[in-house]
């Protein structure tokens, strides 16, 4: 009777939670359609295609890869796609009790005038520096020690690394560098951890493009044979 009992509770908790994260999912759907309608974005609820088309991180790890509440538009004349991003890992215990964890991110994605050499910033502790260093990238040290000690900066290219971080570039990331972000090819990718809202899409959109137009030109006109500015 009492295993009985213990049976029907936890089939009942399950389906409570079940239920608090169908009306959770149920409003953050029609919160983001609300926000794309404001801005002038496209809204799809899901697009799992989206997963296969980064490397690095968050992508390219884990299975169950899900693109949820996806955002489709123009910000400030740079295409953009925004969404929430998860995957699974797995564990396994001594006992042979199989643990999977969900990893979610919020994601935004900028298209670049052109493509550039890869390049990777985030902040120091936090980053995916294993990733980085098995696709070859190599850490590069800057001047300010005040920047070396919040984020860390991996490239392939470390003349580029360096072209691209200058003093003023430090001096934006320094005061609103909230979220890691690379370029790879024509995308400035942009993730931190856990769902983000609306507003945070907004002002993560606003750090990608204040990133963009603080590449100098002769980095195009090296890198990538363009002038932006001509665009």
């Amino acid at each position: 009777m009492e295993i009985a009992l213990v049976v029907v509770a936890g089939l009942a908790i399950g389906g409570l939670v079940a239920y608090v994260n169908y009306v959770n999912a149920k409003k953050r759907r029609e919160a983001f359609a609300a926000f794309a309608a404001q801005q002038g974005f496209s809204y799809l609820p899901e697009n799992d295609a989206l997963a296969n088309q980064w490397g690095g991180t968050p992508f390219r790890t884990g299975d169950h890869w899900r693109v949820r509440n996806v955002l489709n538009g123009q910000f400030q004349g740079h295409p953009m796609v925004a969404f929430d991003y998860s995957y699974q890992t797995h564990t396994t215990n001594g006992k042979g009790q199989r643990r999977t964890t969900t990893h979610k991110f919020g994601v935004v994605v900028m298209q670049l005038p052109a493509p550039l050499p890869n390049l990777e910033v985030g902040h120091e502790g936090i980053f995916g520096g294993a990733v980085a260093k098995a696709l070859g990238f190599g850490d590069i040290r800057f001047e300010s020690e005040q920047f070396n000690r919040a984020f860390r900066v991996t490239a392939a290219d470390q003349r580029f690394g360096h072209a691209v971080i200058h003093p003023q570039m430090m001096e934006l990331l320094l005061a609103r560098g909230e979220i890691a972000w690379r370029i790879e090819g024509n995308s400035l990718v942009g993730w931190d951890a856990g769902p983000h809202t609306p507003t945070e899409v907004m002002n993560r959109l606003q750090l990608l493009q204040s990133v963009i137009a603080n590449i100098p030109p002769y980095v195009w006109r090296d890198y990538a044979g363009v002038d932006p500015r001509s665009r």
